[in-house]
């Protein structure tokens, strides 16, 4: 079987149940006697192994056979739930993610999994003082017990030569998919009876949550030995014991205490479960690149819509405008949608941290709590996938460099744990994302001691800088307070990655720290970057587009408030000072009009908590846009975004203008 067409359906699957390991081990270390954990986990081990085998995928099957060796003796008693086996099965999950990504790449073979299957087999080979259950023992813990309608049933069916065998079935330890086997057996064996009951229930056994063995209770007329001969024969089916019940041998299920059950609430039970409610997701998985295609056609029509807008206004044709402002709303109204089909939880990032944490925890020998709020909040799948490497260096930033050892808490008089908090939240056409810690904040006079060291800012310009400006030294590239290089620091690369790859999707990075309180990361990003309102301005004869999402606002500055200050000019704003720069001296605009006016349109664009006005010739409108790339031979042209294309047909350039700011 080529199972080739079905890689894409099983690495999303995998990666959910990883995820789903993940948190649930993350879980199990902190309530080790919670059994329903241990279960969980082993259903999900045991699914991925059976799907990994289905696949083809030996190396990825065995690793996570060892693991439910290991699992099925935590749920037996067997083994009790410690440090060291927490670990390694870290360790194993670890071994699975790379798995994962190497059958992604064909390189699954080249993985090595020796050392990792060895040391789960310490714990599921190991000897132990507890002794196997006996037959009578196990089929005692699995003892039928039936309602009194069903006994009525069952004295009933014996008037009529049916017999009630209880069939105790033994799968193999090596079945793959024991839950679908287990069905398969009770169908077959529906021809030859009616099952009455079985333990563990039907829907316990088609949710896997079983070891390898279970009971059904069957009225038939066929012999015993015909049935137990009949199972035997099934694939997967190691052994089968029965025996013949008499109705005065039967145990009576007791519900809420009541040791009586009518036959009205037998009745409503079955009527319940002839229809179950059906446990499909209501959802469809799409590849990415499908919504992509669809986004392109979407942006495609709002450049269209645009240009009809334009049409109308040429035209002044009433019925006309009328049609494209229908259209208009239309379009915006599938814009919104398409939209809201790529937007995914940021839980879909948050969810991978409690993990980062603890094992950095744990290296860095601190006391570290993760609490996370907003994980509901929603982003463009596109930007999901780039901020997992900025917020994973910020929080390793938070850890290494804010959380104190516990000694150095404690004679601050700091409760422990150090608290590491991730959030986020929607402001506007924004998502902010925070990360904040309790921590020992930024030594101020230790970044400017090491920028000076480093050679990175001369001691003049570190003489004139505020706190602000000495905090934002971090994001320089080179630049580490780190006294040694280490696994988790000390390169000078982390924070300048960060605020590369934030500025690329279009958003902010703010950095605000109190020595000795803790500090705080603000993120701002974009909900989409595929279609982006903006505001249109004219310079002369040319028209660009600044992104609404860094316009602080717009105002209006009369010729006679603007002032030079340090050969620049500035004016009064909100009683602070703002600096102001002619947009055409930045883009190199000539004959702009702006020079001569005595009102003059500014544009307040903000990047964190400075502030800078852009004069402009005229403010046109805001208008959604589709940005589109410059291309390969242009590159990136420091101030510029990218172009579009506007109603009437000319290209405008996006501006980007925080590298200014």
């Amino acid at each position: 079987m080529d199972v080739s067409q079905y890689l894409n359906v099983f690495m999303d699957e995998c990666q959910e149940h990883l995820q789903s390991l993940n948190q649930s081990l993350l879980a199990l270390e902190q309530d080790p006697e919670n059994t329903e954990i241990i279960n969980s986990i082993f259903r999900a081990a045991h699914t991925l192994k059976g799907a990994s085998a289905t696949m083809g995928f030996n190396k990825m099957s065995n690793v996570t056979h060892a693991m439910e060796d290991v699992l099925s003796m935590l749920r037996q008693k067997v083994l009790n739930v410690n440090a060291e086996i927490i670990n390694t099965l870290f360790e194993a999950l670890d071994l699975l993610e790379v798995l994962a990504q190497g059958i992604t790449e064909g390189r699954e073979e080249d993985i090595e999994i020796a050392g990792v299957i060895q040391n789960l087999q310490k714990f599921s080979t190991q000897e132990t003082t507890s002794q196997p259950q006996s037959t009578s023992e196990r089929r005692r813990n699995l003892q039928l017990r039936y309602l009194p309608a069903e006994i009525e049933q069952i004295k009933q069916a014996g008037t009529e030569g049916f017999n009630l065998n209880h069939l105790h079935v033994y799968l193999q330890k090596e079945c793959l998919l024991k839950g679908a086997r287990a069905f398969m057996i009770l169908r077959e064996l529906e021809a030859h009876g009616e099952i009455i009951r079985t333990v563990p229930s039907a829907k316990e056994l088609e949710d896997e949550r079983f070891d390898t063995d279970f009971i059904v209770g069957i009225l038939s007329k066929k012999p015993l030995e015909f049935l137990v001969r009949f199972l035997e024969k099934m694939l997967d089916v190691e052994k089968v014991e029965g025996e013949i019940l008499a109705s005065d041998d039967l145990l009576v299920e007791r519900r809420g205490g009541n040791a009586k059950a009518t036959a009205s609430d037998v009745s409503s039970q079955k009527g319940a479960s002839a229809k179950p409610p059906s446990n499909v997701s209501p959802t469809v998985r799409v590849d990415i690149r499908k919504l992509d295609d669809l986004m392109n056609l979407v942006g495609e029509l709002v450049i269209t819509r645009s240009r009809l807008e334009q049409l109308s206004i040429e035209q002044e044709d009433q019925i006309l405008t009328e049609t494209v402002e229908q259209l208009s709303r239309l379009t915006m109204d599938l814009r919104d949608q398409v939209l809201k089909t790529r937007m995914v939880p940021v839980d879909h990032v948050f969810s991978r941290f409690p993990r980062l944490v603890r094992d950095l925890a744990k290296e860095t020998g601190k006391e570290v709590q993760l609490q996370i709020s907003g994980a509901e909040t929603e982003l463009d799948r596109t930007v999901i996938d780039e901020i997992v490497d900025p917020l994973v260096h910020i929080i390793r930033n938070s850890i290494d460099h804010g959380i104190e050892p516990p000694e150095d808490r404690t004679a601050a008089g700091k409760s422990l744990p150090g608290v590491v908090e991730l959030k986020a939240y929607q402001a506007g056409n924004n998502v902010v994302i925070e990360v904040i810690d309790d921590g020992s904040g930024v030594n101020r006079e230790k970044v400017k001691a090491r920028a000076g060291e480093r050679g990175i800012v001369s001691r003049e310009e570190l003489d004139s800088m505020d706190d602000e400006e000495i905090i934002n030294l971090i994001f320089l590239p080179g630049f580490s307070t780190s006294e040694q290089v280490t696994d988790i620091s000390g390169r000078g690369v982390g924070m300048d990655v960060v605020k590369t790859q934030i500025s690329n999707l279009g958003g902010v990075v703010e950095m605000a720290s109190e020595e000795g309180k803790g500090t705080k990361f603000t993120i701002r990003l974009p909900l989409t970057l595929a279609i982006i309102q903006t505001l249109i301005v004219q310079l002369s004869d040319e028209v660009f587009a600044i992104p609404s999402t860094l316009i602080d606002q717009t105002i209006s500055v009369a010729k006679k408030d603007i002032k030079m200050l340090r050969n620049r000019e500035v004016t009064l704003y909100r009683g602070e000072l703002l600096p102001l720069i002619r947009l055409q001296d930045y883009l190199g605009v000539d004959e702009a009009k702006n020079s001569s006016l005595e009102e003059l349109d500014v544009v307040i664009v903000s990047n964190g908590e400075r502030r800078i006005g852009f004069v402009v010739d005229t403010l046109v409108r805001q208008q959604d846009v589709v940005i589109k790339s410059l291309g390969a031979y242009l590159g990136s042209i420091p101030g510029i975004a990218g172009a579009t294309i506007l109603g009437n047909g000319k290209i405008a350039l996006i501006l980007d203008l925080r590298s200014v700011a």
